[in-house]
């Protein structure tokens, strides 16, 4: 029980709960209660969002047991055609005796250098690796590997 000096003698004993004094007494604290709770939820959700860290493997569970020596090995393969001077780039897949000229019409095609008016003639094709040699014959003739083989596309008027 609590006796409040705001309220008349004849209501001297009541609840705490019913005087206005011992109301704003605890509303005093309530800016200190919730800094206090705002505190611990900030401490307790810290890796709410992020997690933890996993650990470390000692060893990858990658298999390694076969290792690429180069060549072709495939049927099909993907390979990059490239115009460098545009920054164009599509992939497509060819086969070991697709001719470089099938290669060239697809490519243009696909990057939108199709126009009628500028001839197949006028564009060379080039290993990535080897830039001075021009590409003629089949893709399978000219170093075609299983992955990573690029051709680049030059407009070489003529």
């Amino acid at each position: 029980m609590f006796k409040c000096p705001i309220l008349p003698s004849s209501l001297q004993v009541i609840h705490s709960r019913q005087c206005p004094h011992a109301m704003a007494s605890s509303s005093r604290m309530l800016p200190v209660v919730l800094a206090a709770a705002l505190g611990v939820a900030l401490l307790h959700g810290m890796t709410a969002f992020v997690g933890t860290q996993p650990a470390l493997r000692a060893t990858s569970r990658v298999a390694m047991a076969v290792e690429w020596h180069g060549g072709l090995n495939r049927d099909v393969v993907e390979v990059f055609f490239t115009a460098p001077a545009q920054g164009e780039r599509t992939r497509m897949v060819v086969t070991p005796d697709t001719t470089i000229d099938q290669i060239l019409k697809d490519g243009r095609k696909a990057l939108g250098f199709d126009q009628e008016w500028i001839p197949d003639s006028d564009f060379t094709l080039y290993n990535e690796d080897f830039p001075d040699t021009p590409l003629k014959g089949t893709i399978g003739e000219c170093g075609l590997v299983d992955f990573g083989y690029e051709v680049h596309m030059y407009f070489t008027p003529k």
